[in-house]
């Protein structure tokens, strides 16, 4: 369905999109996971980057099977995390077109032997026949933040860099398959783009559909989509069906 989010893992929920259907992808994942509290891991460092490389891999499958060869995804990230993704990524044939980095504007917290980080990173990925409309858009862009994120989601992001990737290129139908605070749909909502969205915790579902409500007008969660620009297919989805045939596009 459109303009949902849905509780599930989106590995499972991706299954069910139709291939070649999505514009962009707006990913925020986990940043990194480890086998071991002590970050050492049980092998070595090396052995928890592998592993993590496998899940990443297995969504980003999905991601650019939905994708249309113009379509793209944006996924966040930080400096510890670029290896896990640059292995994911060439483990399914794609490479990291770019990395931008976003300027906080704020320090936030560091051990005493590093440097305090100010920034985080988005990486692209593309198909072949992606483009940056604006060819004077450079990868370092500011957009003030805090650790005080106004939901209390802790990966919240801000709404002004949301919907600065959404006007980078021209599109429809966005998914976002962590949906988190639900930050990414309500900035589609109010740009009057479609998405999907997957969250598998149910607290922050049913905030992140609660959010929605309050900041935006109209009914999101029936059968109505956003107010459509020039173009938008409005027959992209089935009508409900019993669960296990329910398909969120139709099938080929």
């Amino acid at each position: 369905m459109l303009n949902k989010i849905h509780l599930e893992d989106c590995l499972t929920g991706l299954q069910r999109i139709k291939t070649m259907s999505v514009d962009l992808v707006i990913a925020d994942p986990p940043y990194l996971f480890t086998t071991a509290s002590s970050g050492a891991g049980k092998l070595n460092p090396w052995a928890d980057i592998s592993n993590a490389s496998y899940w990443f891999a297995a969504w980003y499958r999905e991601v650019f099977r939905i994708l249309k060869p113009t379509g793209a995804m944006w996924t966040f990230l930080n400096w510890r995390t670029i290896p896990t993704v640059m292995k994911a990524t060439l483990e399914i044939g794609q490479q990291i077109e770019s990395l931008l980095v976003w300027d906080k504007q704020w320090i936030g917290p560091g051990g005493p032997r590093g440097l305090r980080p100010s920034y985080e990173l988005v990486a692209l990925i593309c198909n072949p026949e992606y483009a940056v409309v604006d060819r004077g858009v450079y990868d370092i862009q500011r957009f003030p933040w805090s650790s005080i994120k106004p939901t209390g989601h802790p990966a919240e992001k801000p709404p002004a860099l949301i919907n600065w990737l959404l006007g980078l290129q021209p599109c429809e139908l966005v998914v976002d398959p962590f949906c988190g605070s639900g930050t990414v749909p309500i900035c589609c909502r109010t740009l009057g783009k479609d998405f999907i969205a997957f969250e598998l915790s149910e607290e922050w579902q049913i905030k992140a559909t609660r959010r929605i409500t309050e900041q935006t007008q109209g009914n999101l969660f029936g059968e109505e989509s956003a107010p459509k620009s020039k173009g938008s297919r409005e027959t992209a989805y089935n009508k409900p069906q019993p669960p296990e045939q329910l398909n969120l596009l139709d099938t080929p």
